[in-house]
């Protein structure tokens, strides 16, 4: 319960101890209490600024190595594509080379043909040189046409931070290989072959037929039909 004291009264202020160097004295004693409160709010504010700090510190630290590793990981990442889009790139042009050396030859003959034909005289000797010349560039095109040429899809997947190759081919034809010849006998024998599983674009493997022909060595006999189908094995009589 506080207390009302008139403070006109002095002696009732002496009789309580009530004087002004007590007061300051209590006075500085909380202000003590106060400035030890300030110190150590103004600590615990330094040491939560050095915690702030360190964390930073901890944080771009850490991050800067997943950066760096990031940053790898993507030229990882660009140099894979960037090497196998080379590579693919180095053998469509080599294709291409090819393609335009084959329209170039063409269009030399023609020319030649051209002139050849206009000569009243109808040099025997140039008429079957460009005879030649046109079955050597035949041939050249038929094999250009039998090659496998290859281009790839590509699709980033982003879940997986990995790039996916798809190689399709959208020309040539599949070649049978490892052939392999059992039950022989004298007017039978089976051969098995195996073809590589191309993807080429537009064409269903199981849709492919296989012919074998045969004749007797050293004969001047045309080639016998013995085999039509897309088995990869054929049983047949010779």
């Amino acid at each position: 319960m506080n207390k009302v004291i008139n403070i006109d009264n002095e002696e009732l202020l002496k009789k309580e101890n009530i004087n002004i160097d007590s007061s300051i004295h209590e006075l500085n004693k909380i202000i003590e209490g106060v400035i030890n409160i300030k110190k150590k709010i103004e600590n615990e504010i330094i040491q939560i600024d050095n915690f702030c700090d360190k964390i930073f510190k901890e944080i771009s630290s850490i991050y800067k190595k997943k950066h760096e590793k990031l940053i790898n990981e993507e030229n990882n990442l660009k140099e894979k594509l960037q090497n196998e889009v080379t590579k693919t790139k180095e053998q469509l042009e080599n294709f291409l080379s090819e393609s335009n050396e084959l329209i170039r030859i063409n269009e030399k003959i023609n020319k030649g043909i051209k002139i050849v034909q206009k000569d009243k005289e109808k040099n025997i000797i140039k008429i079957l040189s460009y005879i030649s010349t046109i079955n050597k560039s035949k041939k050249k095109c038929n094999s250009l046409f039998g090659k496998l040429m290859k281009n790839i899809k590509i699709n980033f997947n982003e879940e997986k931070c990995n790039i996916e190759f798809d190689n399709y081919y959208f020309n040539g034809i599949y070649i049978p290989k490892d052939l392999e010849f059992e039950n022989i006998s004298s007017n039978t024998i089976k051969i098995f072959w195996k073809i590589d599983n191309f993807n080429i674009e537009n064409l269903d493997k199981n849709k492919i037929k296989f012919k074998v022909e045969i004749k007797k060595e050293n004969s001047n006999e045309q080639f016998n039909n013995v085999y039509e189908g897309n088995c990869y094995s054929s049983l047949f009589q010779i």
